[in-house]
């Protein structure tokens, strides 16, 4: 579906690939609906933008009432809907995982997926074409440790989005599931993570050189979005993992457990 012209609205729009997202359809001709947690970056996105192309909310996506509330507060038909917002967890195994952090992350990114979805389905098939977009990650296909339950939620993004595609195929609305891989974002901070410890940047210095720009990552994500496509792999490290796991799981999981190893203590 081309979005010029469209009304999107955007989770995750205050920062990294959700901002860089923001930019691109606004430069397309979409009027853009950013939602973030944090003002201060939904402020930035429209300062680049300009406020006639960017309407802003402030919105914490966990909030099931809030989310609810959202399509009667925004007035306004939805073309798109794409779910950008998410966090990932401290890099502990599952066992050292408190319960706090471990719910937060289920209602940030599994539980407020849901509801955004459920709050403006209805909208979005009421129009007379309209998409539905969700993010899932490298964790959707093969495991990272020291993420169970990141990627638990990005598995089950995975398969919920697939079958929503399965459901209304054949309708007005299309899916698409994005995959991004290794992106430079500041998911870390924003997740409310101390910085990446130095030993693990030295041991994760090739993995480092083959991480995909913001920018650049959004630049394919909207192009396969305007295309209507099933999967958007986002960069190299996603293509290859995708690959190597449809072949040898065992081995992806491997490869991946090596590459990363300097974030897990």
């Amino acid at each position: 579906m081309k979005l010029g012209g469209k009304t999107v609205l955007l989770t995750g729009a205050g920062n990294g690939m959700g901002r860089e997202l923001a930019l691109l359809l606004a430069a397309g001709g979409a009027r853009v609906i950013g939602c973030d947690i944090r003002a201060d970056g939904l402020a930035g996105t429209r300062k680049l933008i300009g406020a006639d192309d960017f309407r802003e909310h402030v919105l914490d996506i966990s909030d099931r009432a809030a989310v609810a509330d959202l399509p009667d507060i925004l007035g306004e038909p939805i073309d798109c809907l794409i779910n950008c917002a998410g966090m990932i967890q401290p890099f502990v195994r599952f066992a050292d995982l408190d319960a706090t952090a471990m719910e937060r992350v289920l209602a940030v990114n599994w539980t407020g997926t849901l509801d955004m979805t459920r709050a403006f389905l209805p909208h979005l098939l009421a129009r007379p074409e309209a998409q539905l977009v969700n993010f899932g990650s490298m964790s959707s296909i093969a495991p990272l440790p020291g993420q169970a339950i990141y990627g638990a939620t990005k598995a089950a993004i995975k398969l919920f989005t697939e079958t929503l595609w399965s459901e209304y195929r054949g309708t007005s609305l299309s899916v698409t599931l994005v995959l991004p891989g290794a992106v430079a974002t500041n998911i870390s901070s924003n997740s409310g993570l101390e910085p990446q410890r130095p030993a693990a940047r030295q041991e994760g210095s090739e993995r480092q050189r083959n991480v995909a720009s913001a920018a650049d990552a959004a630049a394919v994500i909207h192009a396969g979005i305007e295309a209507g496509e099933y999967r958007v792999l986002v960069d190299q490290m996603m293509i290859d993992i995708d690959a190597l796991y449809r072949r040898d799981p065992q081995t992806a999981a491997e490869t991946i457990a090596n590459n990363f190893s300097g974030l897990l203590a």
